[in-house]
């Protein structure tokens, strides 16, 4: 089989992933969606899915402890290889070597409670050790896969290697009532296992420690404390944006930029907040991305992509998106109060060079809605300050 290039030493960063994975990732616009007149890249899982996001046990229990290192270099993308049909998918994480190796502890108790999807069968669990990373394959089959009624399967493997956490995932389809050929399962393998070796580097070398001299390491080191956004601020506990999410400002998740190195941290306590951060390969595609994370347009141009504000009911602050400068940041912010139940929302959509921030800030409105709002901006200005002096 045809293998990616495996260099000496594993990647140090997810600048480095990004460009060691560059020639097979899907990130021709030209391929994207087109909506609202806008081309967007082709889809990638968001970097908060839980991992093995596809088995949900009963009642959501257990998923809390496959999600995600969040405030931490991430990636994620589609690859493409002639030796598999169907694109790769792919998510890396630069975090610690002991959470790395307990979310894939956490991964593979999750398949013992994937019980509540009776479509799907878990077919096979099996250890995973090659090239410097260990962890678990999994392989679940699902009838329906397609609109003519044929069945499919699904393998991922989810490992770790030192600070790095690693998600690889292929399927395929097959006819109704038959079962997975074990060709395509083996080819699929093998073009995971060249992908976590041209990450991981050769077996004998060094894993990285994380703390590599990127943009991103600074950056995720510079973002501030939990604590400086309100009370009881904590890491989302749920691994749906909806639920903490409080207008349904989700165009962000939807209209992700595959395979761009990014930070995504998301909090809850008095306040509930979204930081995002985006490394873009140039000014051109990091306009685009910071253009699409805004969720009201504004009079006249194609807002409000996730939700129909028709019902929303606007109090004293009408929504409005208006440029904004900070430092080095250029951009534009929004801001609007809406809803029964009387909630302010903040965002900041910025970007210096290639790199885009979007940061979202939503409270409860209280007697005033306009002093919230003014609180909310302080916060974001505030994050935004700590970043100007970070990632060079």
């Amino acid at each position: 089989m045809p293998a990616l290039p495996m260099p000496k030493d594993a990647a140090a960063s997810v600048e480095e992933i990004a460009e060691r994975l560059r020639g097979r990732a899907d990130d021709d616009v030209d391929r994207g969606l087109e909506e609202f007149g806008v081309t967007y890249a082709p889809y990638a899982l968001s970097l908060n899915a839980p991992l093995l996001h596809w088995c949900w046990p009963e009642q959501g229990q257990g998923v809390e402890a496959r999600l995600p290192p969040e405030g931490v270099p991430g990636y994620t993308a589609q690859l493409h290889a002639v030796e598999v049909a169907r694109p790769l998918e792919v998510r890396f994480w630069i975090t610690s070597p002991a959470q790395a190796t307990r979310l894939v502890t956490a991964a593979r108790r999750g398949t013992q409670r994937c019980d509540d999807r009776p479509d799907y069968a878990l077919s096979e669990v099996a250890d995973f050790d090659r090239w410097g990373w260990r962890g678990m394959q999994a392989l679940v089959t699902t009838k329906n896969w397609t609109e003519l009624g044929d069945s499919g399967a699904r393998a991922t493997i989810v490992a770790a290697r030192g600070a790095l956490l690693a998600e690889v995932s292929w399927e395929w389809e097959f006819e109704a009532g038959g079962l997975p050929d074990r060709l395509p399962l083996l080819q699929g393998a093998a073009v995971a296992t060249s992908v976590l070796a041209a990450v991981g580097g050769a077996p004998t070398s060094p894993a990285p420690s994380g703390a590599a001299p990127a943009a991103s390491t600074a950056i995720a080191a510079a973002l501030p404390p939990p604590s400086v956004y309100g009370q009881d601020m904590a890491l989302w506990s749920n691994p749906t944006d909806a639920d903490h999410d409080l207008i349904c400002s989700l165009a962000f998740d939807e209209n992700v930029y595959g395979s761009a190195p990014a930070i995504t941290r998301r909090l809850i306590g008095e306040v509930s907040v979204r930081e995002d951060v985006l490394f873009l390969p140039d000014e051109q595609s990091a306009e685009q991305a910071r253009g699409r994370a805004l969720l009201w347009a504004g009079p006249g141009k194609s807002g409000g992509r996730s939700c129909d504000f028709r019902d929303a009911i606007f109090k004293n602050v009408r929504p409005r998106v208006e440029p904004f400068t900070r430092g080095p940041w250029i951009g534009e912010i929004e801001t609007l109060a809406a809803g029964q139940d009387s909630v302010t929302h903040v965002a900041v959509s910025v970007r210096r060079s290639s790199t885009v921030v979007y940061l979202r800030w939503q409270g409860p409105s209280g007697t005033d809605p306009a002093a919230a709002l003014r609180r909310g901006r302080a916060a974001l200005t505030h994050t935004l300050d700590l970043l100007a002096t970070a990632g060079g």
